[in-house]
């Protein structure tokens, strides 16, 4: 197994903005996880302790001395609309006492640990991500009766339920809101260019129209690029890939039992060659590794691609707007969302204020929250239509974008093998994009890496099923410690 040229520093500093040719340092493999398949189990029935017919709006004061431990992370955004939330929380509960953490040791891997060695806490913020691993693993509480009972659904978006479900579709993590993928532009340099946005995902640029605007938009000379048209996130290529394809979920890079990854296609070897021609033949797209607010805030780029959280890293004195993905089929662009998800800990000694507090995150004071600071684009409907989500003096003051968003979100995988395929996707694709790797040698690997991701799970939809159960994880080996404890287990017999 070759070895895939993952994640390398950027090196955009200060003026340094003419593409590179430095040779690159070898780098490791992508770890596999082990993991040790525990047979089905039967999946817990937890029944709400409250009346079945109480509804949400007459919910009932929960007793006075309860105490509900909450848990999160966040940027300092995220952190501020946690914040208010959960004041809010405590106005309308003025009886309960809230114990809070929010702690950045807990992002990334941090909450998963926290999770598995049993974190002081009863409802947690979760990466996304990881909602469908600590499904399996047990560590989450189901919510589904919890929301047939609490939840109505006239004013929220079924996106609170459906975009991170369980094997079976069990709830376990409410998503209440969402960064969505769109093209933030500096106005002042399109009109200049004479360049005209779109508002709307269903009348978004063709893929040929932003391509022409991009290189209309950048300026330089034969030595050097003073104004690129173009800088984008790395996860672009998620969207891009889907998009072309005509498909919007798990059926664009999976075969239909999803026991294989089929990252491995034309279309998406020739939307990933196309991309790489942005950066190494045209030069009209900086290339960036992370997040990264300079660039734009410079002025050293018109378009840059990023999710709508990025709103508040925009330096207030540019004139600024959003528009949607560019279309790279007939059909409507697809976009992406990153989820902020709250979940209860199937430890927590009492589930029902932990559900209480977890379902509050959907109220409209904690959505308004979310649209104030722009920490996400909330997912109930009467929000975004208020001041706090559009309001008109701040930018962008056309937020239709980010307010249509939902009904264009790739519904990314949910399946053993998703963490892999969000990682492959990420960082480590622009490699192919500097044109280092070619398309479809990347995407052949990647097919590997995740099918390997799959088999270890012996993973099928026919155990998308709600007993699905599998231990925690036992840490990372690399792929080729992996590979001879497989062939040791197959010489001894005791291979699954």
């Amino acid at each position: 197994m070759r070895a895939l040229p993952l994640a390398v520093a950027a090196g955009v500093t200060g003026c340094d903005l003419v593409p590179l040719d430095a040779d690159l340092p070898p780098v490791t493999p992508l770890p596999v996880e082990s993991v040790r398949v525990a047979p089905f189990t039967p999946t817990p029935t937890l029944t709400p302790s409250a009346p079945a017919t109480l509804a949400a709006a007459e919910a009932t004061p929960l007793p006075a001395g309860t105490t509900i431990r909450f848990a999160g992370w966040g940027t300092s955004t995220e952190q501020e609309a946690m914040r208010q939330a959960l004041a809010a929380f405590e106005q309308a509960q003025p009886e309960v006492d809230l114990d809070v953490r929010l702690d950045n040791t807990l992002a990334g891997e941090g909450m998963r640990t926290g999770l598995v060695d049993g974190i002081d806490a009863d409802v947690v913020r979760v990466a996304a991500d990881d909602v469908f691993d600590l499904t399996v693993a047990g560590n989450l509480a189901p919510l589904d009766d919890f929301v047939a009972r609490d939840l109505e659904f006239d004013d929220l978006d079924p996106a609170v339920i459906e975009t991170r479900p369980g094997p079976g579709g069990e709830v376990t993590a409410l998503s209440i809101g969402a960064a969505y993928l769109g093209v933030f532009y500096n106005q002042a340099h399109l009109d200049q260019a004479g360049v005209e946005p779109p508002s709307s995902w269903e009348d978004a640029w063709s893929i040929a129209e932003f391509e022409f605007a991009a290189r209309r938009l950048t300026l330089g000379d034969e030595d050097r690029m003073d104004r690129y048209g173009l800088a984008a996130v790395p996860w672009l290529t998620r969207a891009a890939l889907a998009d072309a394809a005509g498909l919007t979920g798990a059926e664009a890079f999976f075969v239909d039992d999803q026991t294989r990854s089929t990252m491995r296609s034309p279309v998406h070897a020739r939307t990933l060659g196309r991309m790489a021609n942005w950066r190494s033949r045209s030069q009209m797209e900086l290339g960036i590794e992370e997040r990264f607010a300079t660039p734009f805030n410079g002025g050293r780029v018109a378009l840059y691609v990023d999710a709508s959280d990025f709103a508040p890293l925009v330096r207030p004195t540019i004139s600024w707007g959003v528009a949607p993905l560019p279309a790279w089929t007939d059909g409507p662009p697809v976009t992406e969302g990153v989820e902020l998800c709250v979940a209860v800990n199937s430890a927590s000694a009492d589930l029902e204020p932990a559900w209480r507090l977890a379902q509050f995150f959907l109220e409209p004071e904690a959505q308004r929250a979310l649209a104030r600071t722009d920490a996400a684009v909330p997912f109930r409907r009467s929000v975004l239509r208020e001041p706090a989500f559009r309001d008109p003096n701040r930018l962008p003051v056309d937020r239709t974008a980010w307010s249509g968003a939902v009904a264009h979100d790739l519904q990314t995988p949910s399946n053993p093998g998703s963490k892999a395929w969000h990682v492959l996707t990420g960082a480590p694709i622009e490699a192919v994009r500097r044109g280092e790797v070619e398309p479809d040698a990347y995407l052949e690997q990647a097919d590997d890496l995740i099918t390997r991701q799959l088999e270890a799970h012996e993973w099928s939809l026919a155990k998308d099923v709600a007993g699905y159960r599998r231990p925690p994880s036992l840490g990372n080996v690399m792929l080729r410690e992996f590979d001879e404890r497989r062939e040791q287990e197959r010489r001894s017999g005791t291979a699954p």
